[in-house]
Parts: structure tokens; C-alpha cells; sequence
């Protein structure tokens, strides 16, 4: 400030008194930066000292106030620099969203700042972000292009604003955004549009809860902000589409990748595969490489649910769900999956022509990779089973020829038969046994199946013969087993059981070892005594020798001799003739009566009879033959007696000891 007694510094043809001393003060302060309202405060106080003159006073304020908007242009751009780098540097599209709207409001000193994006297919454009809005009405308003400000302002062809958005009757409205307005307070209302590209891609808006004029400062302000946003968003925009499509191009590379390594492992599979199908026995190595291939168990069953193979996931294959899902898996040439009391299976049959041959079953739903495994595995498996079954084919053409031969030798081909029996394990110096299987005719050639598959490896031979399946083996197969099986085994009780797994009822009749093979004519002749003998005692279901049979075994040596005849005649003659004379049935009422241990009802109910009658041929019974047939050593007598006439009637032939 200059002292009074300066005064004369100022010249008479004005400006100020005092010279170089007077400027040199009014310049210090314009340089320092000084407020219009301190500098009014000294002027005032130089003029009425008369330390200036007016014109040089008007200066002085001119000056002042272009610094100071010089200044606040270069605070601008210092801020307007700085944001477009901060926005440039962001490559989030929300990240930079977010950035402009909370800039913009910084910027301009607004209550709200918000920025719209315009969706050209509904013809609208809709708030995308906003910084400051407190309600979701105003977060989410979408204003069809060209109505009120933010529909004008997002339309591209100028900035637009509103000092009171609710009063201003020059704008159109819309019931539902009016609302969103009132309801966040907004009053000011002052927007430019977002170009990108020759494009207007939106809006940038700032928005007061109190009603003004936005200054045509703060328009080239918004203006500037709108066009660094618009380029950071475009380019955000692209580094997200650049690096969305460079994690597309890294996930197709890794899967080309994984398809290579899976190729990879396909080829190295199929190399595998195919030196299983030359080596013998094919099947066991192509079921373990493919349960390592498959990191997991797996069983092979047949089209009937049946285990192939010993090792694999547990399970009732037999059931519907296993079964449909077989058949569906080899009507489609695909892997199906299927539950069982909740736990998952994938099963994938393998199939020659429209014939189904087997299914490979894991107790997994795999994944595809996994799956083309064993997809790969089953075209194999086919090749394995036809070649298997071919082979064994070609067995069993020599088995049946070879039982057909055995059972009737020609001396002249005695040496070629004793070859071809020791292909299978059988000699001439050995112990052996004929057996003879009766299962129904429904069940014969599964059966048949079974047993082939179970003998697999083994000596002996299997074949149908006559209207049964015949099996020639030697008898140390069985003797001298360990837990007491070997009776089970001598009498062919293991095979009763086997085929009962595979729900099969069987009997079986099997003759005494005999060696030679020109005894294995009259060995089958008895082992077929055996079973008819078991079958005419109601013994269906059971395994025998003579020895088992019992007194029904000592019988079979008698069968057709004078003893037969008189003991028939001794026990049971007065029944038999009364039976021959009357139509009746005392004989088998005696035997049925027997059989269930003298049970009155029991015996009644096998005869389809009621207990009075069967009563009343008790008593004719008594009163031809005595009440003692029924009880003590004459009821073992006639109990024979009974059986005998029992398999006389069934056809039994006598055989020779």
C-alpha cells in the first residue's frame, strides 16, 4: 500500500505519483497474486490520496482479473491433464465409468454427476453410473432420445441444461423420470453428449438439489471433461474386448493343447490295445489296461447283466436302470451314464454289427477326454470278443465232436482220439467222470455259456449230447479239496451253484470215475441214470451220484432184474393191481405220503386232493397192504418198494456195476 506523503508520485498526466518507487509497488502485488476485493482496498485508498489517477486504477483491476483467470485456466487444464491421464491409464470399463462421474463432480463442484449410455435399439438412453445419487429411482432412469435434458444432450447436438428441470416448461418431461428427479431433490440440471468415433455412444450430466445458471465456463469445462471421456472409455472399451478375445485365444490354445495331449493318449491307447488283441488271451489284458488307461475299476458283463470278469465296480447289472442304459449305449455306439440306489455308472457296450456282445461298466460319469477312452476301448473290445468267440466256436465244434466220439469209440480211431482228448486234458490213463446237466430247454444254451466260461482253462470237456449238456473231466479236479468241497465236487454240487447265480435251475447226475476212455460209454449211461432217477424223486435242483441217491443208487444195478419184479410184487403188488383193476392212484398216494414224512396236509396239498379223500385211500391203502406199511422196518421196506416203482415209471434204465 503507498503512504499518503507519496502522493506527489503521482504525475499530473496520470498514473502514479512517486515514478518508479509507486509501479513497482502495484506490480509487486499483481505479481504476488492479490484478491479483486484486497486489491479494490488499495486503490480506493491510493485514489482518495490521490496516489493514482482513475484510468490507472480501472488498469490496474483489468490486469488483476485477466491474471487471475489466466490462472484459473491454467489450474483447469493442470486438472483437466491430469484426469485424462488418470482415465487413460484405467482399463476396467467400470473402473473408468465410475472415474469420469466422480472427476466431473470434483470438477464442476456438483451435487451429482451421472453418465448415460444410449441403446440405438430401444431408442433410449439410460443411466448407466452416477456419483452422488442417493435414490434407485435416479440411478435407473432411461429417457427416450430427444426428451428432457439428458434425452436432448444424448441426441449429439449440443451441450443442454435446465436451471430448474421441474419448472422449466421448455423441456418435454416424462411422468416417470419427473418422479425420479423429484424424488432425489434435482433442481440444475447441465449435460454434453460422449462421441466416440464420429458416434454419440451417451452422456456426461451433473445435476443440483438447488436451482442456477451452470456458467458458460462450466459447459466448456464439461465439454473438455466429455471428450477425454469418451476416448478413455472407447479405449477401455477395447483393451477389455482385446484382452477378452487374447483369454479367448489362451483358452483355445490350452484346449488345443489338451486335445493334442489327448490325441497323443488316444494313439499311445490304440498301440496298446492292438498288442493285446495279438497276444493270448486278450481279454484280461484289455480289461486291466483299460481300468489304468481309466485310473478307476471296471467290469465287463454280458447284454444280460452277467459278470464277464472277476474285477470291477459293484453293482446290480441285472437291474432295469443297468440294462436300459446297456441297451441304450449300444443303440447309440455311445457311453451312456445311469444310477443305482444313487450311486453313478457309465456303461458302453460293445457291439459287432446290430449284435450286442458285452458292456464295459465304471462306477463313474466321466469326462469327455475319459470318455473317448473308453469309447476307443469297446471298438476293441468287439474285435476281442469276435475273435474270442471264434475261437472258442472252433472249441466247442471240437468238444461236441470229440463227446460224440468218446461216447461211442471206434478202435480205429483210437489214437487219433486219444490226441485230440489230450488237447483238452483228458488221457486214457486217467480218472474220469461224466456228469450230465438237466436244465429246461429255455435255459440250455445259457447254461451251456456259463459253464463253457467257467471251465475256461481247466481240463475237460462240455458239449450238448442227446437232449442234455454232457461234461467229460477228470475227477482229481475235485478230490482232495480244502474247507470240504471236494463232495460237493465229486457229486457236481459247484455246478448247481454257478448256474444258480446266474438265476439257472439245474440237476445234475454224475457217474463213478471210470478209466479208459471205452468206459465213458457206460458212464454216461449212469450219470444219466442219475439225473432221470433225480427227477423222478422230485430231487430237481439237486447234484448226484449213485452214492448220493441212496437206496436209489442201489437200485439202479437192479432195475430191470426178476428181484425188481418181486419185490414190486412183495411190497406193492395187492396196490398195484387194485390201481391197474380201478383207475386209482393208491401207488403214487403211498409214495407222495412218504415223501412228506406221513404229513397228512402236506400230502393232501401235493395231490390237489382233499384230506378226506386223501383219509379214505389211507384206509383202502391199510386194508390192502396193512396198516404197518406206514411205520417200522416194513415202512423202509415199502419206501424202497416205492422208488423203485417211482423211476421204473420215469423211464430209468438199469445199469450195470
Amino acid at each position: 500500500m503507498v503512504a499518503a506523503d507519496d502522493s506527489s508520485a503521482v504525475h499530473s498526466g496520470g498514473g502514479l505519483s512517486g515514478g518508479t518507487k509507486g509501479a513497482g509497488q502495484l506490480m509487486a502485488m499483481l505479481d504476488h497474486g492479490v484478491s479483486a476485493a484486497d486489491l479494490e482496498t488499495t486503490l480506493s485508498a491510493w485514489l482518495e490520496a490521490g496516489a493514482i489517477d482513475p484510468p490507472a486504477a480501472a488498469a490496474a483491476r483489468r490486469l488483476n482479473a485477466r491474471l487471475w483467470e489466466a490462472s484459473r485456466r491454467e489450474g483447469l487444464l493442470r486438472v483437466l491433464y491430469d484426469t485424462a491421464t488418470d482415465l487413460t491409464g484405467i482399463r476396467d470399463v467400470e473402473a473408468v465409468l465410475k472415474a469420469i462421474v466422480r472427476r466431473t463432480r470434483s470438477l464442476i463442484g456438483s451435487d451429482i454427476a451421472y453418465l448415460s449410455l444410449n441403446d440405438y435399439d430401444t431408442g433410449e438412453s439410460y443411466v448407466r453410473v452416477t456419483d452422488g445419487a442417493t435414490t434407485a429411482l435416479f440411478r435407473n432412469i432411461r429417457m427416450p432420445l430427444g426428451e428432457g435434458v439428458l434425452g436432448a444432450v444424448a441426441t449429439g447436438e449440443a451441450p443442454a441444461q435446465s436451471p430448474d428441470y421441474l419448472m422449466d416448461e421448455t423441456k418435454s418431461h416424462l411422468e416417470s423420470s419427473d418422479t425420479a428427479v423429484a424424488a432425489e431433490g434435482v433442481r440444475a440440471i447441465m449435460g454434453v453428449p460422449l462421441r466416440a468415433e464420429g458416434k454419440v455412444i451417451g452422456a456426461l450430466l451433473v445435476a443440483d438439489r438447488h436451482a442456477h445458471q451452470f456458467s458458460s465456463d462450466d459447459v466448456a469445462l464439461m465439454e473438455s471433461i466429455g471428450t477425454h471421456a469418451a476416448v478413455a472409455l472407447e479405449n477401455a472399451r477395447y483393451f477389455s474386448e482385446m484382452a477378452n478375445a487374447l483369454t479367448r485365444l489362451d483358452q483355445a490354445q490350452q484346449q488345443n493343447l489338451a486335445h493334442v495331449r489327448a490325441l497323443e493318449e488316444l494313439s499311445s491307447l490304440d498301440r496298446r490295445l492292438m498288442e493285446t488283441l495279438a497276444s493270448t488271451g486278450s481279454l484280461p489284458y484289455l480289461l486291466n489296461l483299460l481300468a489304468e488307461s481309466l485310473d478307476t475299476p471296471v467290469s465287463l458283463v454280458s447284454p444280460m447283466g452277467e459278470p464277464l470278469a472277476e474285477s470291477g465296480p459293484e453293482g446290480d447289472f441285472g437291474s432295469f436302470p443297468a440294462l436300459s442304459a446297456a441297451e441304450e449305449s449300444a443303440a447309440k455306439r455311445a457311453a451312456v451314464p445311469f444310477e443305482i440306489k444313487g450311486k453313478k455308472y457309465t456303461v458302453m457296450s460293445a457291439v459287432a454289427g446290430d449284435q450286442h456282445l458285452a458292456s464295459l461298466i465304471v462306477a463313474e460319469q466321466l469326462s469327455p477326454a475319459r470318455l473317448a477312452v473308453l469309447e476307443r476301448s469297446a471298438l476293441v473290445l468287439s474285435v476281442s470278443l469276435l475273435l474270442e468267440r471264434t475261437f472258442q466256436d472252433a472249441q466247442y465244434r471240437l468238444q461236441l465232436e470229440l463227446i460224440d466220439d468218446l461216447l461211442s469209440p471206434r478202435a480205429e480211431n483210437a489214437a487219433a482220439l486219444t490226441r485230440r482228448a489230450g488237447q483238452f486234458g483228458l488221457a486214457n490213463h486217467l480218472q474220469l467222470v461224466v456228469r450230465v446237466v438237466g436244465v429246461s430247454d429255455d435255459q440250455r444254451q445259457r447254461a451251456l455259456s456259463v459253464l463253457r466260461h467257467r471251465s475256461e482253462g481247466v481240463p475237460g470237456i462240455i458239449a450238448l449230447h442227446e437232449s442234455h449238456l454232457c461234461i467229460i473231466e477228470p475227477f482229481e479236479r475235485h478230490d482232495n479239496r480244502p474247507n470240504g468241497t471236494g463232495g460237493a465236487g465229486r457229486t457236481g454240487q459247484t455246478i448247481i451253484d454257478e448256474l444258480k447265480r446266474r438265476r439257472i435251475t439245474a440237476t445234475v447226475g454224475t457217474s463213478e470215475p471210470v478209466i479208459g476212455f471205452a468206459r465213458l460209454a457206460a458212464a454216461h449211461t449212469e450219470a444219466d441214470a442219475v439225473l432221470r432217477a433225480l427227477q423222478a424223486l422230485s430231487r430237481d435242483g439237486e447234484a448226484a451220484d449213485r452214492a448220493a441217491l441212496g437206496t436209489a443208487g442201489m437200485l439202479l444195478g437192479a432195475m430191470d432184474s426178476p428181484f425188481a419184479g418181486q419185490l414190486l410184487t412183495a411190497q406193492l403188488g395187492p396196490l398195484l393191481g387194485y390201481d391197474e383193476r380201478r383207475g386209482t392212484q393208491l401207488v403214487l398216494t403211498a409214495w407222495t405220503f412218504h415223501e412228506n414224512g406221513g404229513a397228512t396236509q402236506e400230502t393232501a396239498d401235493s395231490l390237489h386232493i382233499h384230506t378226506n379223500t386223501l383219509r379214505q385211500r389211507l384206509d383202502r391203502i391199510d386194508a390192502l397192504i396193512g396198516a404197518s406199511w406206514r411205520r417200522g422196518s416194513r415202512s423202509l421196506d415199502v419206501q424202497v418198494a416205492l422208488r423203485l416203482w417211482r423211476m421204473k415209471t420215469a423211464g430209468v434204465s438199469s445199469v450195470g456195476f
